[in-house]
């Protein structure tokens, strides 16, 4: 009994010795010579223990196999690891390259820029401009070098600080004071610096507020420039105040003024009454003039309102100037720039809804021969009253009309009613333009537009008759920019002044003084198409639409027929 304890003992023993092997300790061992014969009592224990045994190897053979497994499996994902390691390079600083002053200054930039306040930047479309702009160039300040302010600094802080020599006001333009600054400070000033150079160069070019406050009878372009441009221009040279130059309006009767300004506000003190007046008027003048196309056009009409004048303009010289009758008071000829599309010779004239409905239709029920005694022509269609006027020398617009088709339905025209173009103040019509020789302008506009078929006034005056012709002007753009100039400087480099008609001057500066920075974006224009199709006439008259009443009498309208605000047909005069 005792021996057979022992017995288990030695196996138990045995096995728990083979399972701590390891298999390749194992697999070593097989291959090494047999050891000698056991002695009689361990061959017995061994057999003893032979279950045991082949139990124990069993789990400790499972046991390696499953640790050596994931062992195995981690083996490709270690190389891996290292050859990623390997091929991976270390990304490079984007602010190395830069001087340590501008790298402090340029990280705290980036991390404004990696907020979200908009406490430098109130404009969204500048601020997103400013943060691509300095991310391209690493963060580096744009108006320092080695946190000293550079010549690309003085010459913008130089300019801004002149502003007042463009009629803009000096302390709408905040400037820094770099010697005076450290630190964190610099970065914020680099910035301001560049925010107020957008402020400015979109003021000076496209006006300090959209012109709707002043009036809805405008359709401008009013352009400002992208915030983009004016940073490339900035850092593509050292003479900022040069490069903020160029956005201000390059057009010669702006820079006129510009000079006459400077002249002003040196008078002496015995003109400073005179001169405050004058300095207001031009400074208006001058605010309108960003409104309009940088470029007027190599072949441009320009009708200055407060003066009753049109003039053509080509290739910047004057080739002919006329008297014209603009808008009265209350029915202003607008302000716009559109381009002269074709001529009619011989029009006919659509009187417009609110004249017939108000004032037409009540004369002919009182006496039935009253529109026929004036030339007029009328035809119902469905409860519907239409009233025109066929060509002749009687027409409510005479022999010519000149087409630049616009939102506001006006023209330019000939007129029965020579008389007026004697008169000093000429604002009778209902927003359409009258002009004095007619014939003579169309001969001027179809010699810049067709130069090979020699017109003249007397070709164009043997086209006079019964039947409507249009004289096509394209392509050659002509421009037509209707100006309200109530200063003005003359051929002889004389300041001219006159009445403010319409009460523009006025607005303008109310607008200037209330409230400056803020640019509306301005009313959308009308697409060309819809604007030549809402002028296209028809074999018949339109049917007119009923619009509100309009005051005024039938004798009026028999001398100034009334604009159409309503109605596909421009009816104007």
């Amino acid at each position: 009994m005792t021996r057979l304890r022992y017995q288990i003992l030695a196996g138990t023993a045995l096995a728990l010795i083979l399972a701590a092997i390891p298999l390749g300790s194992l697999a070593l061992d097989a291959r090494k010579p047999a050891p000698a014969a056991m002695p009689p009592a361990a061959q017995t224990s061994t057999e003893a223990s032979s279950v045991n045994l082949a139990v124990t190897e069993t789990a400790a053979t499972s046991e390696p196999a499953a640790a050596t497994e994931p062992t195995a499996a981690s083996q490709p994902a270690e190389n891996t690891e290292a050859t990623v390691t390997a091929e991976q390079t270390v990304a490079p600083d984007p602010m190395a390259a830069l001087d340590p002053a501008d790298r402090a200054v340029a990280e705290k930039i980036r991390d404004f820029f990696a907020g979200t306040s908009d406490r430098i930047f109130a404009n969204k479309k500048e601020r997103a401009a400013a943060e691509a702009f300095y991310q391209s160039r690493s963060y580096a300040p744009l108006w320092l070098d080695r946190g000293v302010e550079n010549a690309r600094a003085v010459s913008a802080i130089a300019r801004l600080k002149n502003a007042d020599a463009d009629g803009l006001e000096v302390s709408d333009y905040k400037t820094p004071n770099f010697a005076a600054l450290g630190g964190d400070a610099l970065a914020e000033a680099d910035l301001k610096l560049t925010q107020t150079v957008l402020t400015y160069a979109r003021h000076v070019q496209a006006g300090r507020f959209a012109y709707t406050r002043v009036s809805r009878n405008i359709e401008l372009p009013q352009a400002a420039p992208e915030p983009a441009d004016i940073l490339n221009a900035m850092a593509a040279t050292q003479d900022a105040g040069k490069a903020l130059d160029a956005f201000s309006p390059q057009h010669e009767e702006y820079r006129k003024l510009k000079a006459v300004l400077v002249e002003l506000r040196g008078a002496s003190s015995g003109k400073k009454a005179d001169a405050s007046r004058q300095i207001e008027t031009i400074i208006v003048n001058m605010e309108r003039w960003r409104w309009y196309p940088r470029d007027l056009g190599t072949a441009h009409v320009v009708v200055n309102q407060p003066d009753f004048t049109l003039r053509v303009m080509h290739e910047g010289n004057q080739v002919w100037t006329t008297r014209i009758v603009i808008g009265k008071p209350s029915m202003p000829t607008p302000l716009l720039s559109e381009t002269m599309k074709y001529i009619t010779v011989n029009p006919t004239w659509h009187v417009p809804p609110s004249i017939v409905h108000n004032e037409y239709l009540p004369a002919l029920a009182q006496d039935p021969t009253v529109l026929s005694r004036m030339g007029l022509r009328v035809s119902y269609s469905g409860g519907n009253v239409s009233i025109w006027q066929p060509p002749g020398p009687g027409n409510a617009l005479g022999r010519i009309r000149f087409n630049f088709p616009n939102r506001f339905l006006v023209y330019q025209h000939d007129t029965p009613d020579k008389y007026y173009f004697a008169h000093e103040v000429r604002a009778y019509s209902h927003g359409c333009m009258r002009v004095q020789d007619p014939a003579k302008y169309a001969e001027v506009l179809l010699n810049i537009a067709r130069p090979q078929e020699h017109w003249t006034a007397a070709r164009i005056t043997r086209m006079f008759g019964s039947s409507e012709q249009d004289i096509q002007l394209q392509p050659t753009p002509i421009w037509v920019h209707l100006t309200y100039q109530t200063a003005f400087v003359d051929n002889a480099g004389k300041l001219q002044m006159r009445r403010d008609i319409y009460n523009l001057d006025s607005r303008t500066l109310a607008a200037i003084k209330s409230g400056r920075g803020g640019m509306e974006t301005p009313p959308e224009r009308k697409r060309e198409h819809e604007l030549v199709a809402s002028t296209q006439r028809k074999a018949a008259p339109p049917a007119p639409v009923a619009p509100a009443a309009r005051s005024g009498s039938i004798f009026q309208s028999m001398f100034y027929p009334a604009p159409s605000y309503y109605g596909r047909q421009p009816v104007y005069r």
